[in-house]
C-alpha cells in the first residue's frame, strides 16, 4: 500500500475541505480550528493566521502596559518589540503562505517536497532579513545610531565573573609576592631560590587549570536557551507543519482508501439486491408466459408442449440454486451458468422452432458472478430474435484471453436479431445491473461492451478476470 498520498484530482479537490474525523482534531475553537483541515491548504493557512494575530495582538498590549509601569523610557520596549513582532510573523506567515501557494500547483511527490523545504527555508531568511533591518532602523529613529547596543536587564552573570578574575589576579599577586619574599631571603642565607620559584609557578599555573564554575553554569545556560529559541523558530516558521504535512497524508490516505472499501461494498450489495428485486419480478413473469406456451400446445402439439416441459425443469433445475444464493453469494460456476444458458436456449427453441443456437467454451469451469450469462441470454431473446421475422440464431461462446499481462474469461452473448434500434420494448435496466456489478465487484478490471455485427445482430461481451 503507498504511504503518501499523490497529487489525485480527488486530493486536490479536498484541500480546501474538512478532514475526516479519523484524521483531524475536531477542534471547534478559534486556535486550533486549523488543524481539521488539511495542512498548507488555503483554509488552513487562514484559520492558522487569525490564531497567530489571535494571540499576538492581546500578548502586545499586555507586555506594553507592564513596560509603561516599569520604566518611563519606551524607546527601548518599542525598538525592542517592533523587529521582534514585525520579524516574527513574517516567520509564521511568509515562508507557509508560499507552501500553500506549491500544494495550489500540484507538481509531483518528489518535486513538492523540495520547492516547499526551500519556500519554507526562503520565508525564515527573508524573515530574519526584515527583523535585523527593522532592529537598525528602530534604534536610528529612537537614539540616532543604528549600532547601538540595546539590553534589557542587569547582567549579573559578567560581573561575577570579573569578581572571579580579580580574585584570581589577587592570588596570584600574593603568590607572586611570595615567592619574592623566598627568593630574597633565599639569596640572603645563601641558599637556593630556584626550588622556591618553581613551586610558586607550579602553584599559579594550578590555580589557572581549575575549572571555573560560574562559566560553566553559563555555557549551560546559553545551550538551553539555543535549543528553546530553536524549538520556538522551528515551530512559528512551519518546520513542525511541514512534518505534520507528510504524516497527515499517509493518515488521509487510509482513511480514503477505507472510505473507497466501504462504497465498494455498500455498492455490491445494493447491485446484488437490485438483482434479487429484478429476479424475484422476471421470473413469474417468464413462467407465465411458458406455461401459457404449453397449454396452447397440450391439445395441437402434445410433443411440443412434453419438451416445453422437459427443457423448463432442466432449467429450473439450472437456475433456482443460483436465485437462492445470490443474496449471500458473489461467485457461481461457469459450468452451471453455460448449462442454465442450453436450458433456457432449448426451451426457448421449443417456444420458437425458427430459433436456432449454440454453447461452446474452452474453458473447462471458473469463478463468475450469479446469474450473469443467462440475462445476457435473456436479453437477446427478448431485444433481438422475438422482434426478428424470419430464422434466428444465437451463439454463445466462453474463452480464456490474455489482456495487458492478465488472464481474462471473455463471454459473448452474439445473435443476427433486429440489432440496435430494432427493439422498442424493454428499459435496459438488465444491461444495466450487470454493469453496476461488474463496477462493484472487479473495477476498471471487467467490462461490459455491446457491439454491432457486421451480419446484423448484436454481441454482448462480458471480460472479467479468471479465477477457479
Amino acid at each position: 500500500m503507498t504511504t503518501i498520498l499523490p497529487n489525485t484530482d480527488t486530493e486536490r479537490r479536498l484541500q480546501d475541505q474538512p478532514l475526516p474525523s479519523e484524521v483531524s482534531l475536531q477542534s471547534d475553537t478559534w486556535l486550533t480550528r486549523a488543524r481539521n483541515y488539511p495542512v498548507f491548504s488555503r483554509t488552513w493557512y487562514r484559520y492558522r493566521s487569525l490564531a497567530w494575530f489571535g494571540v499576538l495582538a492581546p500578548a502586545l498590549v499586555v507586555i506594553a502596559g507592564i513596560a509603561w509601569v516599569l520604566s518611563s523610557d519606551m524607546r527601548k520596549f518599542l525598538t525592542v518589540a517592533i523587529p521582534t513582532t514585525l520579524g516574527f510573523t513574517t516567520l509564521h506567515l511568509l515562508g507557509t503562505a508560499g507552501a500553500v501557494w506549491v500544494r495550489q500547483k500540484a507538481y509531483k511527490e518528489t518535486k513538492e517536497a523540495i520547492l516547499l523545504i526551500g519556500i519554507l527555508l526562503l520565508g525564515a531568511a527573508v524573515s530574519y532579513g526584515i527583523f535585523d533591518g527593522t532592529r537598525y532602523l528602530a534604534k536610528y529613529i529612537s537614539y540616532g545610531d543604528g549600532n547601538i547596543t540595546i539590553s534589557i536587564g542587569a547582567s549579573s552573570g559578567s560581573g561575577s565573573k570579573s569578581k572571579h578574575a580579580g580574585n584570581k589576579l589577587n592570588s596570584a599577586s600574593a603568590s607572586a609576592s611570595a615567592s619574592a619574599s623566598a627568593s630574597a631571603s633565599a639569596s640572603a642565607s645563601g641558599g637556593p631560590a630556584t626550588s622556591l620559584d618553581s613551586n610558586a609557578d607550579t602553584k599559579a599555573e594550578t590555580e589557572d587549570k581549575e575549572e571555573d564554575p560560574a562559566d560553566a553554569g553559563v555555557m549551560v545556560g546559553k545551550f538551553v536557551s539555543f535549543v528553546l529559541m530553536a524549538s520556538v523558530l522551528l515551530y512559528v516558521g512551519g518546520g513542525v507543519d511541514f512534518w505534520l504535512f507528510f504524516r497527515q497524508r499517509k493518515r488521509l490516505l487510509e482513511a480514503l482508501q477505507l472510505q473507497e472499501l466501504q462504497l465498494e461494498q455498500s455498492a455490491r450489495r445494493e447491485a446484488e439486491l437490485r438483482l434479487s428485486v429484478l429476479v424475484a419480478q422476471v421470473e413469474p413473469h417468464f413462467l407465465f408466459n411458458t406455461l401459457a406456451g404449453v397449454r396452447s400446445a397440450i391439445l395441437t402439439e402434445p410433443a411440443r408442449a412434453t419438451a416445453i416441459v422437459d427443457h423448463l425443469v432442466d432449467y429450473l433445475r439450472a437456475t433456482i440454486p443460483q436465485m437462492r444464493s445470490d443474496g449471500s453469494s458473489e461467485q457461481a460456476r461457469l459450468a452451471q451458468q453455460l448449462e442454465a444458458a442450453r436450458a433456457y436456449l432449448a426451451l426457448m427453441q421449443a417456444r420458437i422452432p425458427r430459433l436456432s443456437f449454440s454453447v461452446e467454451s474452452d474453458v473447462s469451469d471458473a469463478a463468475l458472478p450469479p446469474l450473469m450469462l443467462i440475462s445476457l441470454v435473456e436479453n437477446a431473446i427478448k431485444h433481438g430474435i422475438e422482434p426478428k421475422i424470419g430464422p434466428a440464431h444465437i451463439a454463445v461462446t466462453a474463452r480464456s484471453i490474455m489482456q495487458q499481462g492478465e488472464a481474462m474469461l471473455e463471454l459473448v452473448v452474439a445473435d443476427d436479431g433486429v440489432g440496435f434500434g430494432g427493439s422498442t420494448s424493454g428499459s435496459g435496466i438488465g444491461l444495466a445491473n450487470i454493469h453496476e456489478r461488474l463496477s462493484a465487484m472487479y473495477g476498471k478490471r471487467a467490462e461490459l461492451v455491446l457491439k454491432a455485427r457486421a451480419e446484423g445482430g448484436v454481441a454482448a461481451i462480458i471480460r472479467l478476470p479468471l479465477t477457479q
